[in-house]
This record gives structure tokens, C-alpha cells and sequence, in this order.
């Protein structure tokens, strides 16, 4: 059962996406003010055969006879958010919003609150709730630049163009000036720093076949092997989950090895402390 707590004002129609997926132990709350309160007819029409509860809430923007509250929409739903998981209401509680101030909300529950039974999460709408948390979007078009600095980050980026110009005769004004004209062509060498060596040598027997019987006789040595490294360098479940995802690059099989994982991780993260000798 999944509750979900949308904050209209931020996502607006869009974060109803995927609401004909719903099923009838769900629940939809809508948190909206009257500042952005608008219905289109064909969203009507999916509410009205949404399977989920609905539930529309409108919330208070000021104290009375005071202006405005910054943020207010978002205290409420936080406030109702953490009702939710005290109550242990459901098993998923999902925040459709793409405002990040959330994120101190999901860290704090982490922290002091976390519960194994109880999956908090903020996402951009309900069809991002079926996806893993590490499941990249659909692949857009991005230039080489973007790309550049989508694998190896901005700051390599820059330190890179940096000795270019550091290395270039005359300083800044001569690299403009050599790279003005249309026929030529600039490139940054970036070289990716070198991964360490995997340590699964050091894990015990005991600790490697526990993982092996956790993912099935079926599954070959190097995944072992790399799933014991993803627990022992996994501080916290949610560390845990973004590292199956980022390996595994499959929502549906991360998810299977996550809920897996998640019933014995004090246990596991244990036994992967427990090196061999020599």
C-alpha cells in the first residue's frame, strides 16, 4: 500500500502522471492552495477513475489577519508526512514535488526515524514512484560538452581547459584568438581517474557464501563478489539501494536484490567487517 502526497503548487498536472496506475489500497492526497488550484476536464475524468483514494487537501498560506507564510504549503505536508509515518499508515510514502527543501525532510527520517518498513521518498511524479531511485530518465540528446561534463563533473572540466590556456603562448587573449576562426577545432583531454581494486579477496567465506545464498546458486562469482563490496561499503540502507542501482543499471533486478539485502543488512555489514587474516 503506497500514499502519496503531492504538492500541486509545485508540480501541477505534470506530477499526476502515472495516476491511472494506482490501485485501490492506495491513497492520492492533493496539497493545493488557491494560488494554483486550476482542473483540466481530462484530469477530472482521471480522478474520477482513479482506483486510489483521493483526497484533496487545501491548505492555509497565512496566519489569520497576517501575511503570508513562506513555504507554508510544504510545512503542512511535512507536518502530515510525519503523522503518516508514526501511524504506520503505509508502506510507501511517496512526496511528488521537484522543490528540494523535501530532501532535509528524507534526510531527518533517515537519521533519527528510519524505519525498514516504512519507504520515504520524494519524487517528480507518480510513474517516477515505479522506478528505482537510481534509474536514469530517458536518454536525451546532450552535446559533447554536457557530456564531458556529465562523466567526469565540471570542476575536472574546467581544471582541464585551465592548462589548456595555462599551456597556450600569450596567455587567454592568444587562445581566443587561435580558436576564433571557424576551421578550428578545440578538445579537453580529461583522463577518468583509475578505480580502485576491488578488495573481495579479503571478505571471509562465510560473508561471501551468505551473500551467494541471499542472490540464488545461479548467480555468477564476479556479481557475488561485486553485491559484498556494494553491503560493506554501504553505510545506510539508502546507500545500500543507490549502489545496486548504479551496478546493476536495472530497476526491476536492484529492487529484487535490495529487498533481499535490506531484511539481514545489520548482519551482513557485520560479517563483512570480519576480515580474513593473512
Amino acid at each position: 500500500m503506497a500514499i502519496y502526497l503531492v504538492d500541486y503548487e509545485n508540480v501541477y498536472i505534470d506530477g499526476l502522471k502515472g495516476l491511472e496506475q494506482l490501485g485501490e489500497e492506495d491513497t492520492l492526497h492533493i496539497f493545493y492552495t488557491q494560488n494554483r488550484c486550476g482542473l483540466t476536464f481530462h484530469l477530472y475524468e482521471q480522478l474520477t477513475k482513479c482506483k486510489a483514494h483521493v483526497q484533496l487537501n487545501e491548505v492555509s498560506v497565512s496566519l489569520k489577519n497576517s501575511d503570508p507564510v513562506k513555504n507554508a504549503l510544504d510545512i503542512q505536508l511535512m507536518m502530515f508526512t510525519g503523522y503518516l509515518i508514526g501511524t504506520k499508515q503505509a508502506d510507501h510514502v511517496f512526496i511528488v514535488s521537484k522543490d528540494k527543501d523535501f530532501q532535509l525532510g528524507t534526510d531527518f527520517y533517515e537519521r533519527f526515524m528510519h524505519d525498514d518498513s516504512i519507504e520515504l521518498r520524494i519524487v517528480p511524479s507518480i510513474e517516477d514512484s515505479y522506478r528505482s531511485p537510481e534509474e536514469p530518465p530517458a536518454a536525451e540528446e546532450v552535446s559533447e560538452l554536457d557530456a564531458l561534463a556529465g562523466t567526469y563533473g565540471y570542476p575536472e572540466f574546467l581544471n582541464a581547459v585551465q592548462q589548456q590556456l595555462d599551456a597556450e603562448p600569450g596567455g587567454f587573449a592568444a587562445f581566443c584568438e587561435k580558436y576564433a576562426a571557424p576551421q578550428q577545432t578545440f578538445s579537453v583531454s580529461v583522463e577518468p581517474e583509475e578505480s580502485p581494486e576491488p578488495e573481495s579477496a579479503l571478505f571471509t567465506v562465510q560473508y561471501h557464501n551468505t551473500v551467494r545464498n541471499l542472490l540464488g546458486k545461479s548467480v555468477d562469482e564476479d556479481t557475488v563478489s561485486r553485491v559484498c563490496e556494494i553491503i560493506s561499503g554501504a553505510d545506510t540502507l539508502v546507500d545500500l539501494n543507490n549502489g545496486l542501482a548504479r551496478f546493476y543499471r536495472d530497476g526491476e533486478r536492484a529492487k529484487a536484490v535490495y529487498h533481499k539485502c535490506k531484511p539481514r543488512f545489520d548482519d551482513l555489514r557485520h560479517l563483512s567487517r570480519a576480515r580474513n587474516k593473512g
